[in-house]
């Protein structure tokens, strides 16, 4: 690709050659773009084809995410949720220091301390932490599948309430299948209650995580109305990666 700064100047196309006008200066390049036979073969693409690679798998693994929990991401006043995702994703597989360009995984990753500290602090809600609203009064519990929290920081009219949920996200990470388990959903009026949560927890664990899902709703059962809201809470309160034998 070059510029034209000559007295021959066109735009449109002739022979291979195709010239556009970008940001005010006259662009000329070939036609077409990376072949997909050259892409696949040559050497000089290879790290272009590490990158493809590991990019692949980020976006399986980030559409899953995204799947798994799209019934509560609907009330995340977040447009772009599953960039975000993408975005954590990609950034805890950075965190594989130990695998050459092109191998990376998120599963290593996440074994790193920076990987954990990462997808620790990780919200689903990129507007508001659950720390902001929530205060986690006791760890969740990979053994029992129990944890308590409080919500402390909402602003609630008099005919809403909140409503919150545990969820358990059961991700494999190698065919990024998943299933989500949810200790169904507790309601309180008054904030400083604490709410005691217990899931089931699954047999064949893998890769768990626990997050927690607080929003504001209208009336409870099947008229409940939740609300698309700032304030809403999502994010993760803790994960275990579970290796081949400790699943037994």
């Amino acid at each position: 690709m070059a510029k034209n700064i000559g007295l021959i100047q066109f735009e449109g196309s002739i022979g291979d050659l195709v010239a556009y006008q970008r940001n005010g200066s006259l662009i000329i390049q070939r036609k077409g773009g990376f072949k997909g036979e050259r892409l696949k073969t040559e050497e000089r693409y290879e790290s272009v084809r590490k990158r493809q690679s590991e990019f692949g798998k980020c976006a399986k693994l980030a559409s899953s995410i995204k799947r798994a929990l799209s019934l509560w991401l609907q009330f995340v006043p977040e447009n772009m949720i599953y960039n975000h995702i993408q975005s954590m994703v990609m950034g805890i597989k950075n965190c594989d220091v130990s695998s050459e360009k092109g191998t990376k995984t998120f599963a290593k990753g996440i074994a790193t301390p920076e990987g954990v500290y990462q997808f620790k602090k990780f919200q689903l809600n990129p507007k508001r932490s659950l720390s902001a609203g929530v205060e986690i009064t006791s760890f969740f519990d990979f053994e029992t599948g129990t944890v308590s929290v409080c919500p402390h920081q909402y602003k609630l009219k008099p005919s809403m309430q909140l409503g919150a949920e545990v969820l358990l996200l059961q991700l494999d990470l190698d065919t990024y299948e998943y299933q989500v388990h949810s200790s169904g959903k507790q309601y309180c009026d008054v904030l400083h209650q604490t709410m005691d949560f217990k899931i089931d927890m699954p047999i064949t664990k893998g890769f768990l995580v626990a997050l927690l899902f607080v929003g504001k709703c209208i009336g409870e059962g099947k008229s409940e109305m939740w609300m698309r809201d700032v304030e809403v809470g999502f994010g993760v309160l803790d994960f275990k990666l579970f290796l081949n034998d400790e699943n037994n």
